[in-house]
C-alpha cells in the first residue's frame, strides 16, 4: 500500500509540473490520467482469485441469451468475449478496468467541451480515479462497472445536447440508455430523474419536438428483447429482487444512506459535492442543472426504496465533471489544485486496501483490526447480513474457491472408475457449481449442476447417477435421495466466507433419474424454461 501511494504521489507531483511549466495539451493530460487509471488495475487485479459472482457471470458467458435470473445480458456478452480470450483473472478483470478508463476519458472530454483547462481536467478526472468506490468497482468483473459507465454515458450525451443544441445527441443518449438497461435495470431510476429534470427545467423546449420520444423509443427497442424474455419467463427479476429484499436489503437502513454516499468516495467527495453545488446554484451553468436535479431525484428514489449506497455510483461521474470546473476557478494556482489532489490521495490511501486488493488476506485482517480498533472504521466490514466481520465481504468472497475444486478433485479421482462414471457433482449455490465448471478441464471433472440462480436454466434431464458429490454452505444431516451422506471435507482458510462443505452421498433410496427429472421440470416450469 505505501509503495502504491508513493507512486501515485510522484505521479501527481509530475502532473503538477507538466500543468504549470509545459502547458501540456489537454488531450495528452487525459491520456496520461487514463493510463494511470489502467496501470492501477493492471498492477492489482490478479492479487486475489475470482469473486463468487464472477464465476456465475463467466458461466453465463457460455450460455448467451437475452436474460438471466439475476441480470440482463450485457455482462454475459462481455464474459463470452473474456472466455474466448482465455478467461484468466487478468483478462476477465481487464474489462471493468477498461470501463473505468473509458469513464476517465469521457470526463476529461466533457470538461474540455465545457471550456475547462488542464487544472479542471486534473481535478475532475483525478477525483474519479482516487474515489474508493470506483477503484473497487473497476477491479471486479460485475455488472456494476458497466452500469456506472452507461449511466455516465447517458448523462454525457444529454450535456452535449444542451451544449451543442444538436438533435443527434438525443439518439445517442437513447442508445446509451437502452444498452444500460441491458446491463442493469437500476439505470431506469437515473433516467427517470434526468428526464423529470429536463422536462421541468430550462430545456423543456426539446419536449415540443419528436426527438426525445424517438430516443426513448430507440431505448425501448434495444431493451425489448430482454423485456420480452422477462415476460416469457414470468419476470424472474421480481423473484430475484424479493430475495435481495429479504436477505440483504432488510439490513439496509435509510439513516445510513446519506452518509454512505460520502463513504463511497471519502475525500474525493470534496470534488463531487463542489460540482453538485456549482451546477445547482451558479447561473453560468444553469442550463446543466438537470444533472444535479436528476441526481437528487435518483437519490431520493433509491433511499426511499431501501437501495444500497453503492446503487447510486453511476451518477457521480458527471458531478466530478462540474466539480473539476468550479474548483479550477476557486483554486487559481496549480499548487492549490495539486494540494487538494494530494490531500485526497493521502486521506484515501489510508483506506486503499478496502478498495484495491493490495494486501494478502492475513495482512488485510490485521489492517482491518487496526483501523477498527484505532479509528473505529467498521462500515467496510459490515456484510450484507448486517453483521461486522474481520475483513470486507468481497475479499472473503474471493478466497477458498480453488481449494474447493482441489478437494472435490481429490475425492472424485479417488473413486473407482465405475463410480466416477456414475457420479454427479451438485452445487448448493451458483458459486459452487460455477467454480467446478470453470476449472473442470484442468482437474478433469464432470460438469457440475445446481438448482440455484441461473443454473436452473441449464440443468439437463435424463441424467444417470447413483452417487453424488455435494458442495454447500449449510450443514446437512440427511438426504431424501440417498441413504448415506458423509461430510468429508471443507475449506480450511478461516477468512473465506463460504465454508465449502463437501459431502459424499451414496446408496440411492429412490429412483434417482426420475427424481432428478421431476425436480428439473418443476423448477423450469416455474419460469417457463424449456
Amino acid at each position: 500500500m505505501p509503495n502504491l501511494a508513493l507512486c501515485l504521489g510522484n505521479a501527481i507531483k509530475q502532473l503538477s509540473y507538466f500543468i504549470q511549466i509545459t502547458d501540456m495539451k489537454p488531450t495528452r493530460l487525459i491520456a496520461l490520467l487514463a493510463l494511470g487509471k489502467l496501470l492501477i488495475h493492471l498492477l492489482t487485479n490478479t492479487n486475489y482469485h475470482f469473486h463468487r459472482d464472477e464465476y456465475l457471470y463467466l458461466i453465463e458467458g457460455q450460455h448467451l441469451g437475452w436474460g438471466y435470473m439475476e441480470i440482463p445480458p450485457f455482462t454475459a456478452f462481455i464474459a463470452a468475449i473474456a472466455n474466448v480470450l482465455g478467461g484468466s483473472v487478468f483478462v476477465v478483470r481487464l474489462f471493468p478496468a477498461l470501463a473505468g478508463v473509458a469513464t476517465v476519458v469521457l470526463i476529461g472530454k466533457l470538461i474540455m467541451d465545457l471550456g475547462g483547462k488542464n487544472g479542471a481536467i486534473a481535478l475532475g478526472c483525478g477525483g474519479f480515479i482516487l474515489s474508493r468506490t470506483y477503484l473497487h468497482s473497476n477491479t471486479l468483473f460485475q455488472p456494476v462497472s458497466f452500469d456506472q459507465f452507461f449511466w455516465f454515458l447517458t448523462a454525457f450525451f444529454l450535456v452535449q445536447l444542451v451544449l451543442k443544441d444538436q438533435k443527434k445527441y438525443w439518439y445517442w443518449a437513447g442508445i446509451a440508455l437502452g444498452i444500460g438497461f441491458l446491463t442493469k435495470y437500476s439505470i431506469v431510476f437515473y433516467a427517470l430523474g434526468l428526464g423529470i429534470a429536463l422536462l421541468f427545467g430550462k430545456n423543456r423546449k426539446w419536449f415540443k419536438t419528436p426527438h426525445p420520444y424517438l430516443a426513448l423509443l430507440i431505448s425501448l427497442l434495444i431493451a425489448s428483447p430482454n423485456i420480452y424474455w422477462q415476460w416469457m419467463h414470468h419476470f424472474p427479476v421480481l423473484d430475484h429482487m424479493e430475495e435481495l429484499r429479504q436477505n440483504q436489503l432488510v439490513n439496509v437502513t435509510l439513516k445510513d444512506f446519506p452518509w454512505g454516499q460520502i463513504e463511497l468516495h471519502l475525500a474525493a467527495s470534496l470534488i463531487w459535492l463542489a460540482g453538485l453545488f456549482y451546477v445547482m446554484k451558479d447561473k453560468k451553468v444553469s442550463a446543466y442543472r438537470f444533472v444535479g436535479i436528476g441526481y437528487l431525484i435518483m437519490i431520493v428514489l433509491m433511499g426511499m426504496l431501501g437501495g444500497k449506497s453503492y446503487y447510486t455510483m453511476g451518477a457521480y461521474s458527471s458531478l466530478f465533471v462540474f466539480g473539476g470546473l468550479v474548483l479550477d476557478k476557486m483554486l487559481p494556482k496549480a499548487w492549490m489544485k495539486m494540494s487538494l489532489l494530494g490531500f485526497i490521495l493521502l486521506f484515501n490511501s489510508l483506506f486503499l486496501p478496502y478498495a484495491l486488493p493490495v494486501l494478502p488476506l492475513p495482512q488485510m485482517k490485521k489492517y482491518c483490526a487496526f483501523m477498527k480498533n484505532q479509528f473505529g472504521v467498521k462500515s467496510p466490514l459490515r456484510w450484507e447480513d448486517g453483521k461486522t466481520y474481520e475483513i470486507p465481504q468481497d475479499y472473503a468472497d474471493m478466497d477458498g474457491w480453488v481449494e474447493i475444486v482441489e478437494k472435490v478433485s481429490q475425492l472424485y479421482h479417488a473413486l473407482p472408475p465405475e463410480k466416477q462414471a456414475s457420479c454427479m457433482i451438485l452445487g448448493g449455490g451458483y458459486a459452487h457449481a460455477g467454480v467446478i465448471n470453470y476449472y473442470r478441464k484442468k482437474y478433469d471433472l464432470p460438469k457440475a449442476y445446481s438448482f440455484n440462480s441461473s443454473f436452473i436454466m441449464w440443468n439437463e434431464e435424463d441424467l444417470f447417477f447413483d452417487n453424488q458429490i455435494l458442495i454447500d454452505d449449510t450443514r446437512q444431516t440427511e438426504s431424501s435421495w440417498f441413504e448415506e451422506m458423509e461430510l468429508l471435507d471443507s475449506i480450511e482458510n478461516p477468512l473465506a466466507r463460504d465454508p465449502g462443505l463437501i459431502y459424499y452421498r451414496t446408496k440411492p433410496k429412490t429412483d434417482l433419474p426420475k427424481a432428478w427429472n421431476e425436480e428439473v421440470r418443476r423448477t423450469k416450469e416455474r419460469y417457463n424454461f424449456k
